[in-house]
């Protein structure tokens, strides 16, 4: 029984001994990491959204103290002095093995050549890996600012300053001369701030103003006299837009987001036709502004083309879309004779005869609905914002 006794005692010693000896080693060992992501970002906390201390390239080896989580803890030599923990996740590295360090030594940048050992196929991680994005490689504040042209389709404006000119031609039995031309194009500058988010999105606060006007005259001849007629229908358009870029790749991006647009709608008409003598000229002019405002949308194709690390061209091409109602505004009425009248009201589609059977769109601003004689029928009138953009300019990354 004493030996017995004296059996077990051993193995209690051998088993307590066992585990100091473990504790000691987890305590005073350190963990060997080799990177295995094309660049490993080192950052402040164990959070994919934290600061980047330093990166590595694949291949480098460095040790680290202990694992949170899905994160190693390693000290980060700063270039000031001194040391900092910093953290890296376990999908970028792989564990080589284990050492007994005397201290708690910061990164070492050592390279599998200068080791001269056979490279360790990496391990299968089941965890996610960081996306390499352009958004989430930089993690910075940029701002673009770009020039451009913009399309819009602008609807009854455009019908209004020809129908005009169709309606004198019925009047005076004529035939204009040439074609009354529509707006549609106008410049565009605007600028836009980039917040980086998570996984190649980025949110985009902009705003751009674009502006257009087309001149047109006409003559109207018939008979033994001719008249004249000209048109200078025109719009600008000033928005503020809220969007989401998606980096599919490092260098294209796909925007979705909306517009809210501030739009002013313009018009000048001017009608003349010489009269008994040549002094005698007859003419008449109606001037025209109305505004309104809302939403739309946008859907775009952008490409960046570094030129450094803090500056980029950038082009987009994107669709746009939208319709205005309720534009509210003025109209000053001149003529020959002196006479000249305000009218303050809401900007009018009007389908108008000349006296036959056919009818010609107009577009005028009333203090109310239009329900003359020669009048057929009338609405509110829209502006049709729908068309697209395209765009150039720098991106600058702070």
């Amino acid at each position: 029984m004493n030996q017995g006794r004296r059996v077990f005692s051993l193995r209690q010693i051998l088993g307590l001994t066992a585990s100091i000896l473990l504790f000691v080693a987890a305590w005073a060992g350190g963990i060997k990491l080799r990177v295995t992501a094309e660049q490993a970002n080192i950052r402040e906390k164990p959070d994919i959204m934290s600061a980047i201390l330093q990166q590595l390239p694949e291949g480098a080896t460095l040790d680290a103290e202990r694992k949170e989580g899905e994160w190693y803890a390693l000290l980060v030599e700063k270039e000031g002095g001194g040391s900092v923990t910093g953290y890296v996740h376990e999908s970028l590295v792989m564990v080589i093995g284990e050492e007994r360090p005397e201290g708690k030594p910061p990164v070492v940048l050592e390279t599998v050549e200068e080791r001269k050992e056979p490279p360790i196929p990496p391990v299968p991680q089941t965890a996610p890996r960081e996306r390499r994005t352009p958004a989430a490689q930089e993690e910075r504040l940029s701002a673009a600012f770009w020039l451009g042209s913009r399309h819009a389709a602008v609807g009854d404006l455009n019908d209004g300053a020809q129908g005009l000119a169709r309606y004198y031609e019925s009047r005076l039995g004529a035939s204009a001369g040439s074609e009354v031309q529509a707006v549609h194009f106008g410049y565009l500058l605007g600028a836009e701030v980039r917040v980086p988010l998570a996984y190649g999105f980025v949110f985009s606060l902009g705003g751009e103003h674009c502006s257009a006007e087309s001149t047109s005259s006409v003559v109207l001849a018939g008979g033994s006299s001719e008249a004249s007629y000209s048109a200078k229908p025109g719009f600008s358009v000033t928005s503020v837009s809220l969007a989401l870029l998606y980096y599919p790749l490092r260098a294209f991006y796909v925007r979705a987001g909306l517009d809210y647009s501030f739009t002013r709608a313009s018009y000048f008409y001017r009608y003349s036709h010489p009269g008994p003598g040549e002094a005698d000229e007859f003419w008449q002019e109606w001037t025209g502004k109305a505004s309104s405002g809302g939403f739309g949308c946008q859907l775009g194709l952008g490409f960046e083309w570094p030129l450094g690390r803090r500056l980029a061209i950038v082009a987009e091409a994107a669709f746009r879309g939208g319709r205005l109602y309720n534009l509210k505004g003025e109209d000053i009425y001149r003529d020959s004779t002196g006479y000249e009248s305000q009218e303050k009201g809401t900007l009018y589609h009007i389908w108008a005869t000349a006296g036959g059977t056919e009818v010609f769109p107009l577009v005028f601003i009333r203090n109310r609905e239009p329900a003359e004689a020669g009048v057929v029928d009338s609405r509110k009138a829209e502006f049709n914002l729908t068309g697209y953009s395209i765009k150039l300019g720098l991106l600058v990354r702070f």
